[in-house]
Order: C-alpha cells, then sequence, then structure tokens
C-alpha cells in the first residue's frame, strides 16, 4: 500500500524541517498518523505552506519547493511554498490564490507520476481535495477535519466569496471524511456542510499514558494549558486568577504553558495586577515536561470556547487531573459530546465569565478535599473512553486500509 499525505504546513512542524530531523511539536492527530503509517508503508507527505493569517501563524518564507528525507521518518517529503514563491508586487490576495493554483498543479502531477493508493488532505486543503476529485474519480481521497474552529463554523452562512468556496469544496465526493471530537460539535457541522452520501467518522483523539501523582500540599498549583489565543480564554483565565489573588495571594501558584499572539498582553495584565511572581510563563516546553505539570498540579483550567474535548484535555483527563472547564454551549452544539463524557466529574463554569470561574476556583482552593474527590471523579470516569494513541491510530488506519480495499 501505498499513502499520499496532503496537509498545511503547520507551524509545530518547522522547526523538524529546518533541521531534517523529524521532532514535532502539536498537531499529535496527524504526526502520531505519519509515525503509524510511515513505519510500515511506503508513505509521501507534501506539506503546503499557506502563510501566516488570523488563525495560523508561520515562519516558513522559503521562495522554492524543497524535497527532502527527515531522520526519525521514513517518507518522502516535499515542501510547497507559500505566496513567497511570487515577486512581492504581486497583491497578496492574488498570491493566495496563484499559490493555491500552483499547489494543486504540482499535487495533480505527482499523483499521475507516482500512483498512490490513497489521498489524504487536511481540512486546509480541502479545496484541493475537491478538484483531486475530479481528475481521480476512481481513487480515495479523504479529507480530515481536526475540529471546528470559528472559520469553518462562519462558513455555514457567509456571503463571503472564500466562505463560499469552502463551504462548496466540502460538498465533494469525498471517499470519507474524518473529524476530531473535540467538543465543538463537529458532527452536526458534517450533517450541515458534508454531501449526505459522503460517509464520516468521528474519533476522540488518544493521549500519552501519564503518571498520576496523589500527593497533597498547602500550596496549591493552578495549571493552564494552551496557545494564548482569545479562543483558548487567556485573558478570562488570568482575570479569573487575578481576583483569586486578591484573597490567595500566598498560596497559590499559576503555571501556564503555551505561546500565542496574546502572550505580551497577557504578561502585561500580570504585572499590572501586582501578583506578577505568583504567575510563571513557560511558553513551548518538551511534551514530557507538559505530562509532569498535569501530574503535579491541583486544578487544571481550561477556558476554551471551541470546545473541550482537546487534545490539552484529554491528558488533563488521563492524568485525573482536577479539571475546570466552560459549561456546553448547546445552542452552539459546543461540549455536547463533552459534558454527555465527563458529567458531574468536572466543575464547569459560565463561558467567558471571569467572575463565576473565580467563584469555582475560590471554592476548591476553600474546600481542598473536593479537589481529591473531582480527581477521584475523573480518574473512574475516564475508565469509558480514555485511550492510548496507539489504539486511536489504528482506528484510522483500518478506516483508510478499507477504503484502499475496496
Amino acid at each position: 500500500m501505498s499513502f499520499l499525505f496532503i496537509t498545511r504546513l503547520y507551524s509545530g512542524f518547522e522547526s523538524s524541517l529546518e533541521k531534517m530531523n523529524w521532532k514535532p511539536e502539536g498537531v499529535p492527530t496527524i504526526y502520531n498518523l505519519f509515525d503509524t503509517i510511515a513505519n510500515k508503508y511506503d508513505t509521501s507527505i507534501i506539506f503546503t505552506a499557506k502563510d501566516s493569517g488570523a488563525t495560523y501563524t508561520s515562519n516558513w518564507i522559503k521562495k522554492k519547493d524543497i524535497s527532502i528525507k527527515l531522520k526519525n521518518l521514513n517518507a518522502n517529503v516535499k515542501i510547497l511554498s507559500g505566496i513567497f514563491y511570487f515577486p512581492s508586487f504581486i497583491p497578496r490576495k492574488l498570491a493566495m490564490i496563484l499559490r493555491d493554483v500552483r499547489q494543486l498543479l504540482i499535487i495533480i502531477i505527482f499523483i499521475k507520476k507516482n500512483n498512490p493508493d490513497i489521498v489524504y488532505c487536511d481540512s486546509a486543503n480541502v479545496v484541493i481535495a475537491y478538484f483531486l476529485t475530479k481528475f481521480f474519480p476512481n481513487k480515495p481521497i479523504v479529507v480530515r477535519v481536526l475540529g471546528v474552529c470559528s472559520f469553518w463554523r462562519s462558513i455555514l452562512n457567509s456571503k463571503r466569496l472564500v466562505h463560499k468556496i469552502y463551504k462548496f469544496a466540502f460538498k465533494g465526493n469525498f471517499a470519507s471524511v474524518i473529524g476530531t471530537q473535540d467538543g465543538s460539535g463537529i458532527e452536526y457541522w458534517f450533517d450541515e456542510v458534508l454531501n449526505k452520501k459522503v460517509p464520516r467518522h468521528v474519533l476522540l483523539n488518544g493521549v500519552t499514558k501519564n503518571k498520576i501523582n496523589t500527593s497533597r500540599r498547602k500550596k496549591k498549583k493552578i495549571l493552564f494549558v494552551g496557545r494564548l489565543e482569545d479562543y483558548k480564554g487567556i485573558l478570562v483565565f488570568i482575570n479569573a486568577m487575578i481576583k483569586v489573588l486578591k484573597k490567595h495571594e500566598r498560596s497559590i501558584s499559576i503555571i501556564i504553558i503555551g505561546d500565542g499572539t496574546l502572550f505580551d498582553k497577557a504578561f502585561s495584565l500580570t504585572k499590572s495586577s501586582g501578583f506578577v511572581k505568583n504567575f510563571s510563563f513557560l511558553k513551548s516546553i518538551p511534551h514530557n515536561d507538559v505530562l509532569n505539570y498535569y501530574s503535579n498540579s491541583d486544578i487544571y483550567v481550561s477556558a476554551n470556547t471551541d470546545g473541550n474535548l482537546i487534545n490539552t484535555n484529554l491528558e488533563a483527563i488521563s492524568s485525573s487531573c482536577c479539571m475546570i472547564i466552560p459549561s456546553p454551549q448547546t445552542k452552539r452544539f459546543i461540549d455536547i459530546k463533552t459534558y454527555q463524557l465527563l458529567q458531574e466529574s468536572v466543575l464547569y463554569y459560565k463561558v467567558n465569565s471571569v467572575e463565576d470561574l473565580s467563584k469555582k476556583i475560590l471554592y476548591l482552593l476553600n474546600y481542598p478535599d473536593n479537589i481529591e474527590k473531582f480527581k477521584n471523579k475523573i480518574s473512574n470516569i475516564k475508565t469509558n473512553f480514555i485511550r492510548t494513541w496507539k489504539d486511536r491510530m489504528d482506528e484510522e488506519f483500518l478506516i483508510l486500509k478499507s477504503l484502499i480495499d475496496k
């Protein structure tokens, strides 16, 4: 069997590609699949540089396409340049259109030459995937959606041309569409946006097994892990912690792991509050180190507004953390599945409410025995759905194999 993966050049992959040594950061759904398939089968990967945008940042500014071999990844890798391929005098929007057309033509030529058994595109390349179904109607073309972000949610009713193009592309006659169950309501979104005849699968991500720490401490550690962006709720979290610190300054240590466009604003907010010494900003750190922080925290807080079965939260669940997360947003179909799985094993607060979040944190600090109670609750309930990355990847591989075997 031979596989062709076509995915956006995620920022978490750029360092590995620069150093030609595969040590990816972020997007574990994608890199675990690469590792699983490439170890056993003929694998090619085409990364398409999509340049920076409102929800995506990239430092890849190379003007030419690159073909490389990576240490620790047995795959043929090609990186297609983005808008920097074109002269700088071309307007950005026009360059973006030319970029996608050029990338599509290169991919078509690659498929004609190499004839992979299956083509797997991430949702950033769904327009390319749509055209591939027209050029190669007998070849299984799979689309992968990593949850429903605000951009994907907006294409349903938007009148903007770019949104209409993406919405049209999602109606393609794909062999299958595979989505991540991240609490974003992706199964409902699929019903709205996909061709009704297209098979779809919604899969919960796996986790890396982590040790459980049951020790108690007087100085409580509160953990936040995630990109420092508005939709992740970092400013809501910090403002809530400042309210809490006014009553518990000496007994709290707050650890923030992650980087993003709001890093400077978040740090300035803590500095102006007078409680900067209580906060530790660790930016991006190795995954194993992150796991240690899960194990050694007393309270884990998520403020994500797009769904709370994301990778960071799954690892907190796996680590049996005492968790505080936003309440389900039933009108937006967000976190319905989250509540079905977690039920009352976590503490919920009103979405984007600094006041309610601070009250829930204070409740746990004032009654610390409840921290252990929530840890025990989540330790029991997680056995119903938490699984390893190997189990998760085996499931997706079987889906892909079944498409090839048809």
